[in-house]
């Protein structure tokens, strides 16, 4: 069996979206163990994007098939970065660096504005929990937050669908990714480090989140 990938929700996401199926079938089209297949379709379930319907096989014991439910087509990952991409390409042509990084970070604030309820924690690390789960409910982000050598918070984003976007135009992303973090975590501005290699979008360095008043 190979090790569970990151993206594993992603291919399950790809499958249901052409047919039915059982967690033994996504386990052996997957190769994971069915315990495995589980785990992930359990949060998927919680999120309302995978629902289960349940079949009757005689007097054996009832087995169940998985389905996209309407929200999970609607928060399927699309190429929306294809569209992105074009019309940052205009932006930038027409307008100028300095007037793109002023209008994604107003995109950036006007999202947060959205949402900063809903992302709220009584302690830095429920926060934290909070918009992580945002962002890959909402984003299809994968995030992590961890430590950084010099005592700063770094929060590495993994999977993000404007990957090409960001690998072209790193200091916008950049721009957006810093001020949404920022708004929605209550931190200054932090750090944006665009990943050299490997599967991580970016990461950004930003100081501790304050506590709670």
């Amino acid at each position: 069996m190979r090790e569970t990938l990151p993206g594993t929700r992603r291919e399950i996401l790809e499958l249901l979206s052409k047919q039915k199926l059982t967690s033994l079938e996504l386990s052996e089209r997957l190769k994971i163990t069915p315990a495995g297949i589980r785990q992930h379709l359990a949060p998927l379930e919680a999120l309302g994007w995978v629902e289960r319907e349940r079949e009757v096989q005689g007097a054996h014991r009832p087995s169940y098939r998985f389905r996209l439910t309407d929200q999970g087509q609607r928060a399927f990952p699309k190429r929306y970065d294809l569209l992105l991409g074009e019309l940052l390409e205009v932006l930038l042509a027409r307008q100028g660096v300095e007037q793109a990084h002023w209008l994604v970070r107003q995109a950036a604030r006007r999202l947060a504005d959205r949402v900063r309820e809903r992302v709220q924690g009584a302690c830095p690390a429920e926060r934290w929990r909070k918009i992580l789960d945002w962002l890959e409910a909402e984003l299809s982000w994968r995030a992590d937050v961890t430590v950084a050598e010099g005592g700063q918070q770094r929060l590495t984003i993994h999977q993000c669908p404007f990957q090409d976007v960001s690998a072209a135009h790193p200091e916008v992303c950049g721009a957006f990714c810093v001020t949404l973090i920022a708004e929605l975590s209550g931190t200054p501005p932090g750090q944006h480090v665009p990943s050299a290699e490997g599967p991580s979008c970016c990461s950004i360095l930003l100081e501790r989140m304050p506590r709670e008043s």
